[in-house]
């Protein structure tokens, strides 16, 4: 900059102003004043960016109107000394530029003639020169704006995985609480067993025990213990074996409670006394108890596990409210398969069309279908209920109805109202509606008449039952 100055006092006012000096012979001084101009100006931009010596060749070069004869000595030696890495004489602390701008800058230096002039195709090279680092310098930008994006993505990641191994670390503490939980649970429960061993060990009980029952708080009986035990499988067993002696219920006088009628219980206490003095090859059937407690002596069986749980053949393949075909009534098979059953209860439901419950009447007989339809006197009434409009109704029945192992029986719904019965679709005569490992039932026939057992005449029109069955297995009775 001072050298530029000094160039600039020393010229005239004509050539300030940029006019052409009257005479073109350049002086020795005017070439002096030039040569340290470009080169001061070549230095300047070495040492303020890497590869810089180009933007001030070109910027020196064009800096003035008679620039075009300005002396190549101190515009080849910036640009040399550009090249090599080196600072231009008279200069420190030069940054070199990259090794293909200094390649570009040689190549170019050694173009440019050593005459007292600078022609116009030097300073197009030296613009092209100029260009060629602006480019490299916007790359090296560009990657600059990479590696910066990539660093934040890297720290992005970073912390992702940092979140991840958290959460597994509160899960890792998660299932380690569990299973401190479960151990404590299996060591809870290995008391309990341990405790229960004991009781089982201990000779306070003995099957010979007298006890004193107060059933349903109405009377008061006495019965051994080995009465009370003599279904070993059944929970009643169980309860009176001793091994709960602290859980059993008992009344102010420290006598057993029976939370039943003695209606109820009484029929089931001798059947316990007969089975244990009779012969055990000797089959002794279970009571059914009193007439108008049939349902309740049956559900008291199973509490106590004297009767077998409860399966259900679920043929339910449309819900309830979906159903569109309906009629009087309709009849289907059943068969056991390897078991005799107890059948309980029915499933099914009214037409969504009825506006009130309609009365039904289950009939239950042995034999086929067909045959059966047209004799009435073959069947027997099983249960009385309503069905409900486009909602499940069980109706139970109004005793256990025994289904003989590998025998085919039919079963009637029968109404008085044209949609009092919904089923589910069309199928082929003898084609499985539903099973189970117990039971199956096949397609059934609608009734198109409020007359029962009539209506089945004319066209063949078989169609699934939409329904559930509830039975359980007969050797438990």
């Amino acid at each position: 900059a001072t050298a530029s100055a000094s160039a600039s006092a020393s010229c005239s006012p004509r050539e300030r102003e940029g006019e052409e000096p009257a005479s073109s012979v350049p002086t020795p001084a005017r070439k002096a004043s030039t040569v340290r101009r470009a080169g001061g100006s070549a230095a300047g931009a070495a040492a303020a960016a890497g590869g810089g010596a180009a933007s001030a060749c070109a910027g020196g070069a064009t800096g003035r109107p008679d620039d075009d004869r300005i002396g190549s000595e101190g515009v080849c030696s910036a640009a040399a000394a550009a090249a090599a890495g080196a600072a231009p004489s008279g200069l420190t602390n030069a940054v070199g530029p990259a090794p293909s701008v200094a390649a570009t800058i040689a190549a170019v230096a050694g173009s440019v003639s050593p005459s007292a002039a600078l022609s116009k195709e030097e300073i197009a090279n030296l613009a092209s020169l100029r260009s060629v680092a602006d480019a490299l310098f916007s790359g090296i930008e560009a990657r600059l704006r990479a590696a910066s994006q990539k660093e934040k993505d890297a720290e992005a990641a970073c912390e992702a995985v940092r979140l991840q191994q958290a959460a597994m670390e509160q899960k890792h503490r998660e299932a380690e609480s569990a299973l401190e939980a479960e151990r404590a649970a299996l060591q809870a429960q290995r008391r309990e067993f341990e405790e229960e061993r004991e009781r089982m060990q201990s000779p306070s009980c003995r099957r010979s025990d007298v006890l004193s029952l107060n059933i349903g708080g109405e009377r008061v009986v006495q019965r051994r213990r080995s009465t009370l035990c003599a279904l070993p499988d059944s929970f009643l067993a169980a309860r009176f074996s001793g091994r709960w002696e602290q859980e059993v219920d008992r009344d102010e006088e420290g006598r057993y409670f029976i939370n039943y009628s003695p209606e109820l219980f009484l029929p089931l206490l001798d059947f316990l006394g007969a089975r244990e003095t009779e012969d055990p090859a000797r089959d002794i059937a279970l009571p059914v108890g009193p007439d108008n407690q049939r349902p309740q002596f049956q559900a008291m069986l199973r509490h106590l596990g004297i009767l077998p749980a409860v399966s259900f053949l679920d043929c339910v393949a449309t819900p309830y409210s979906d159903l569109v075909n309906c009629d009087y009534g309709l009849a289907f098979e059943l068969t056991p398969k390897g078991n005799a059953l107890n059948l309980l209860a029915v499933e099914a439901s009214a037409g969504c069309s009825v506006t009130a419950p309609v009365t039904a009447k289950i009939y239950i007989c042995q034999g086929t279908l067909m045959r059966r339809l047209r004799q009435r006197d073959e069947w027997q009434v099983a249960a009385i209920g309503n069905l409900r409009p486009g909602i499940a109704t069980r109706i139970e029945l109004l005793e256990p109805i025994r289904l003989q192992a590998n025998t085919q029986h039919c079963l009637y719904i029968a109404t008085n109202n044209c949609c009092g019965i919904a089923f589910g679709g069309n199928s082929r005569g003898g084609e499985v509606s539903g099973q189970s490992e117990d039971l199956a039932i096949y397609s059934a026939r609608s009734a198109g008449s409020a007359l029962h057992f009539s209506g089945f005449e004319g066209f063949l029109y078989w169609h699934h039952f939409n329904g559930r069955l509830e039975y359980t297995l007969a050797d438990g009775m």
